[in-house]
Parts: C-alpha cells; sequence; structure tokens
C-alpha cells in the first residue's frame, strides 16, 4: 500500500509538471538545517550527507519499486537458486572523474570490502569483468545490501571528501555553503548544486541566488511566495522525530522518559509548525512493524544521582527560546529536574553529533529512509562509530547485529521490533513524531520519473528543465 500510494503522488506530479517558469537557471539551490563538514559513504545515515550522496555517488544496485532491482553500474547480475553465489559485471568506461576511471581491479577491490562487512563470504572472485562473489550458505539480503549508499563505491578526495560514481563532485566544501558541479554538464539540466546553511525564519539570500528545494526546513517557513511559484503535493515521510537522552544514570534517564510529554516538547520546539503524526516507537508508518499511537508512560520520580544537576538541551533554533524556557519551567515543576538549553549554529552541533562524550543531554535527532528499512533508525544507537549517546546496550547492539543479516523477512521483522522496544525500554530515545508535510518542487522541472523515489532526496541529475 506505502508503494502503491507513493506511485499515485509521482503520477500527480508527473502531469503538474508539464510546464512553468523556470527559477534556477540551471543552478539547484537547497536550503538545510545544518551542512556537514565531511562527504563520505559511512555517513550515509545523516541527513544533510545523505542528500549530498544522492547526487555524487551512485551504489551498486538499485531497487526503487521495492521489489525489483536495477543498475547503473553493471551489465548484468544474476545468482543461483540456492542465493550463495552472485555474479557482478561491470559496465566499461565508468569514471569517478575524468582522470580516474572505475577499474575492475577497484571493483574487486571495493566487492571484497563490501562482501567481508556483509559477512560470511567464501570468495570473491575477478573474471573478465565480472566480480563472483560466494558465501558458505544461502544469503538473500546480500543484493539488498547493495542498494545502500554506505556501500557505494569511492575514492578518496582528501581526508573529509569522496568522489562517487554519481553525476556531480564536490567542487568546494566551507561553512556557510556546499558547492557541487555536475561532471559533464548538459543544457538542459541543473548543472550545480549549491546547499546553503538555512539560518532559519526570515533570513535572505542575495538576489542571485534562487532556492528550488525548500523541503528540508519546517513548512511553515516556505514563504507564500514560495508556495505559490512551486507545484505541491503531501506525502507522509519515512522519518521520525525523537528525543535523544544521553544520560547515563538509568534511573535519571529513565524519568526523563517517562516525564516528558511528546505533544508539549514538539510544539515548544517547532512553535510555528505542524504536521506531527503520533508514532509509539522510532519505526514510522511505513516501516514493517511500525505502530501509530504515542509511546507508553509512567511518569515518576526514579531514585537517582542527578540531584541539583542541570540537564543541557541543545537547541539549533532562534524562534523557540521563550517556548523552550516556558517548558523547561513546567517540567521542573512536574520533576523538579532542570533543563538548560544551549544554542548552537546547525553546522557546530552537526559537527558534534558523533563526537564523544557530547556537551549536552539531550537533543532531537530524525531519522529518515528512502526505503522501507529498519537498520536506518536503530544504528545511532547500536553501532559504533555513529553512536549518538555516551552509551550503548551490547544486548541490543547484538540483536541489531542479528537483524543485519537476518535472511527472511518475517524474522528481521520481529527482531525489530523487540530493538525498538528495547530501545523504548532502556530509555534511550522518546520517540516525538513522524512527519506529514507538503513538499514543493519548481515547476520547471519536465520529468518525474515514478519510482523514483525523489521526494524526500531528489536526484537532481536526472531532472529535465
Amino acid at each position: 500500500m506505502y508503494y502503491l500510494q507513493r506511485q499515485i503522488v509521482f503520477l500527480t506530479l508527473l502531469c503538474l509538471c508539464a510546464c512553468g517558469g523556470k527559477t534556477g537557471g540551471g543552478v539547484w539551490g537547497v536550503y538545510l538545517p545544518g551542512l556537514p563538514d565531511k562527504i563520505k559513504a559511512e555517513l550515509a545515515n545523516d541527513d544533510a550527507v545523505y542528500y549530498l550522496l544522492k547526487q555524487t555517488h551512485e551504489p551498486i544496485l538499485r531497487k526503487e519499486d521495492g521489489q525489483n532491482y536495477s543498475s547503473r553500474l553493471l551489465d548484468r547480475w544474476e545468482r543461483n537458486a540456492a542465493s550463495s553465489r552472485y555474479s557482478f559485471c561491470l559496465k566499461a568506461g565508468l569514471r569517478f572523474s575524468f582522470k580516474e576511471p572505475f577499474s575492475k581491479e577497484q571493483f574487486l577491490s571495493h566487492m571484497v570490502s563490501v562482501a567481508d562487512k556483509y559477512g560470511d563470504v567464501r570468495s570473491v572472485d575477478l573474471s573478465g569483468n565480472c566480480v563472483d562473489v560466494g558465501f558458505n550458505g544461502a544469503h538473500y539480503g546480500f543484493m539488498d545490501f547493495l542498494t545502500k549508499y554506505e556501500n557505494a563505491p569511492t575514492l578518496a578526495d582528501g581526508k573529509d571528501v569522496e568522489i562517487g560514481l554519481g553525476p556531480y563532485y564536490v567542487k568546494s566544501i566551507s561553512g556557510a555553503r556546499i558547492v557541487l558541479a555536475r561532471k559533464k554538464t548538459i543544457k538542459d539540466g541543473y548543472n550545480s548544486i549549491v546547499m546553503f546553511e538555512y539560518g532559519g525564519p526570515g533570513e535572505t539570500l542575495g538576489k542571485d541566488v534562487v532556492i528550488s528545494d525548500y523541503n528540508r526546513i519546517p513548512e511553515k517557513e516556505i514563504p507564500s511566495s514560495v508556495k505559490k511559484r512551486m507545484v505541491s503535493f503531501t506525502n507522509i515521510t519515512l522519518k521520525s522525530v525523537g528525543l535523544v537522552i544521553n544520560i547515563r544514570d538509568k534511573e535519571l534517564r529513565r524519568t526523563v522518559y517517562n516525564c516528558v510529554d511528546p505533544k508539549a516538547l514538539r510544539a515548544a520546539f517547532f512553535p510555528s509548525a505542524s504536521g506531527f503524526y503520533n508514532i509509539r516507537t522510532m519505526l514510522p508508518l511505513g516501516v514493517p512493524g511500525a505502530e501509530g499511537g504515542v509511546p507508553i508512560q509512567e511518569c515518576k520520580i526514579f531514585r537517582h544521582s542527578g540531584e541539583g544537576r542541570k540537564l543541557m538541551l541543545a537547541n539549533w533554533r532562534k524562534d523557540n527560546l521563550k517556548d523552550l524556557k516556558n517548558f523547561s519551567q513546567a517540567f521542573f515543576k512536574k520533576t523538579g529536574i532542570h533543563i538548560a538549553v544551549r544554542n548552537y549554529e546547525a553546522a557546530d552541533l552537526v559537527r558534534t553529533l558523533f563526537k564523544r562524550p557530547h556537551p549536552y543531554d539531550l537533543f532531537l535527532i530524525s531519522s529518515i529512509a528512502l526505503m522501507p528499512e529498519h537498520d536506518v533508525f536503530f544504528k545511532n544507537f547500536l553501532k559504533a562509530p555513529d553512536l549518538l549517546t555516551d552509551y550503548g546496550s551490547a544486548r541490543l547492539e547484538k540483536m541489531y547485529s542479528t537483524m543485519l543479516v537476518a535472511e527472511d523477512a518475517n524474522r528481521k521483522k520481529d527482531i525489530a521490533l523487540n530493538i525498538a522496544e528495547g530501545l523504548a525500554n532502556e530509555n534511550f530515545v522518546l520517540p516525538l513524531y513522524q512527519e506529514t508535510r507538503v513538499f514543493y518542487y519548481p515547476s520547471e522541472i519536465k520529468n518525474i520519473l515514478i519510482g523514483k523515489s525523489f521526494v524526500e532526496y531528489p536526484e537532481v541529475g536526472d531532472f529535465y528543465i
């Protein structure tokens, strides 16, 4: 049903985008709430990095309709009936850049690394332009594994940036903007992408700058003039937002989890926003096993060692300080626990997310997936080096590792449900909402391909104007 609804949206937009005046002049501008300082496939779980990777990188396989595979890198691929041996044959002429081809020897090295990460591999061999991968048993999920952007072929371009096999490369990167350039220019598309850090409501850029994509910022903060000149549609995203509770003291963490009202916190943090859809765990609806409703809470003050301590809430917005102060005061009256707000520039906060120890106890995080897969919503709590907390759970981490290699879809779902419940029982993250919003896209776009799943993360290189 989820994919059917999505395809209806794409068909509708295809009709809407048949004509319209140009807005970008070959330059695609996008607002992001925080710009990363590293662009690497291994950081694909970061929202902003993933947007970039969709332009610069290309996975070995794609699975855009939830069932059938396609590839822009392979001539052909096959597996035996037991799903224990796979063969992947590389297209000729692939290049990272004009100077850097993607050779069959590099392909072999990449597949050795990916297969080793997947596990239980018996052999990886090069035969002509094909790489054959053998496992010790049946592994039905290996092709899905190859669709993930963290497993896409890459080439280092300095310490913090990688080149992929996508249509764009990183031309420049700074704290204020990131510029991507198309490797081979065309006359009827976007030849450059400029990513700007969003500074909040009322921010204006120079007259020569046109934003094409406002969909990464709160919907209420998109200017009305923009809404009038763009085509729009409503969609429920595969995005969940939660409050990460980075507190080692289990009882203090338990108190915070059970006594923070999700509705009150999201209203305070996003005072002008709407489109909140309740979810019981961090799995958003559309992912197998997700549930609507609210988290199970029973607000009691548990004995803890944090008496008199102020909990630090990280905040990157400037329009919510009064609302957060009121929320903090109400929480103190209910629990006797102080919550202080520490403001960060968005880029500074992004840089601290994966550095431990964190200088804050509480912060909001969004987890978003292009496809309805479970691991995206657990990775930041259970897999180093992506941990967003200064603590972990060996029990849940073991379950997560088992889920990643589970071949049966029902078993994978059952493990995922147990992990979701475990995150709640351990009070790691309090689910706040799933986002429902109106998306806006330039009316100049002449083609929207059904099944492209461009809603949250457009592939700008495929658009024609």
